[in-house]
């Protein structure tokens, strides 16, 4: 009888203790649910972000703060007190494992899984060098607009380069090399070039005489 007595004492004391170790895990700005963390309260996370350009195919994630509201997303923050907020995306709300996805206005994919309160250390730099890389990968360096990652100009700016080689090719003379944008395809010389060889021709006849 001893024996179970103890027994009971110390399946009870251990189930106090299992409790009290759960309740620890809890948190004043959200609780532990699963492995995620439900958004309880308004303020800053942590979270696991995971950033994909569709444009480029680059998929990454990065540790990062996320602000929240009412349970919606307000922004990422960036280095240097830059951010990614609503402004460039629909409204986002958590599910309740803290859990979200959206698309940015330029067509990136994010999606988010809250870990834990503010974290102490972030990849906002290594991730804003990287954002920069990408973009920088389907930037025309001609006019700045937007072209496929593999082409080196945007097909405006190949046009324009490949009309400008045209109109070079047809108005450049042949005979000393200079554009002359009164010239044919059909011409051989330039207008320089005819006056030039008149005023010999000319200046020959001149001689015979």
């Amino acid at each position: 009888m001893k024996i179970i007595k103890t027994t009971l004492f110390l399946t009870t004391l251990f189930l106090f203790s299992f409790c009290g170790s759960k309740k620890q895990d809890s948190n004043e700005e959200g609780e532990y649910n699963g492995g995620s963390f439900d958004v309880a309260k308004d303020g800053t996370y942590c979270a696991d972000v995971t950033y994909h350009n569709p444009n480029t195919g680059t998929e990454k994630t990065y540790q990062l703060n996320v602000e929240i509201e009412s349970q919606e997303l307000l922004k990422i923050k960036w280095p240097n007190d830059g951010w990614l907020d609503d402004d460039h995306f629909s409204p986002v709300v958590f599910d309740k494992g803290g859990y979200t996805s959206f698309t940015s206005d330029k067509g990136y994919e994010y999606s988010i899984q809250i870990t834990g309160p503010e974290c102490n250390y972030s990849d906002a730099d290594q991730m804003d060098s990287d954002v920069r890389n990408d973009q920088q990968k389907i930037t025309c360096p001609k006019c700045g607009g937007e072209k496929d990652k593999y082409d080196e100009f945007c097909s405006s700016c190949k046009n324009k380069i490949e009309n400008e080689k045209e109109d070079k090719e047809q108005h450049t003379c042949k005979k000393c090399g200079n554009y002359d944008s009164f010239m044919f395809s059909t011409d051989n010389q330039c207008s320089d070039c005819e006056r030039k060889e008149k005023l010999e021709k000319e200046e020959n006849e001149e001689e015979e005489n």
